[in-house]
């Protein structure tokens, strides 16, 4: 079982890790022939949340695997880990529109730059919020609620996404979900 000390270096050695398998998951719904359940792990399309949910999968998976090595030891476990999911989605929404209202346009470098920051800024949430936390019960319980919310909503939003223009939105196709895929589903616009 691992100690805290090895938690948090697990935690920054993952940093570089949790960048790639982010970034195949950009490729892997082609890549399996737009698999449905790949598709809730993968991104199916050009939405910024398609982009948020390659960040968070890898870095759940991350914190499960802490968890069963050693981190249901620490009460402050689950609400770092649920704090730092919920800091993806929140950093890279802030941090795209941030630049992109100062440059009036999304720039690949900028944006894959931003993803790799979202990791590595969750990471020090999480290793920060897991050293600092004093979490008494009450806290653990709503950051269980709150973990399973973001986890379905990750799931979900992506075979029925909200019609919200901002974050769900295909910004090629115009479309959301997997239909907002080029080439899923016939090239219907329904």
């Amino acid at each position: 079982m691992l100690d805290i000390d090895a938690l948090v270096s697990v935690s920054w050695w993952a940093v570089i890790p949790l960048i790639a398998v982010g970034s195949v998951l950009h490729f892997a719904f082609d890549w399996t022939g737009q698999n449905r359940l790949v598709a809730v792990f993968s991104a199916v399309n050009e939405s910024y949340w398609e982009h948020i949910k390659i960040a968070a999968w890898p870095t759940m998976a991350l914190y499960a695997g802490l968890f069963v090595l050693g981190g249901h030891e620490y009460p402050s476990f689950v609400p770092a880990a649920t704090v730092a999911l919920y800091s993806l989605p929140v950093t890279m929404i802030g941090a795209v529109f941030a630049y992109k209202a100062v440059i009036g346009r999304n720039v690949l470098w900028l944006d894959i730059a931003v993803f790799a920051l979202c990791i590595a800024l969750a990471q020090a949430i999480f290793v920060s919020l897991l050293r600092g936390l004093e979490a008494g019960f009450l806290v653990v319980v709503l950051s269980i609620f709150y973990l399973a919310g973001i986890i379905v909503a990750y799931m979900v939003f992506t075979l029925r996404p909200p019609a919200e223009p901002d974050v769900f939105v295909d910004p090629i196709t115009n479309r959301y979900g997997l239909e907002g895929h080029a080439d899923y589903g016939g090239g219907s616009t329904d």
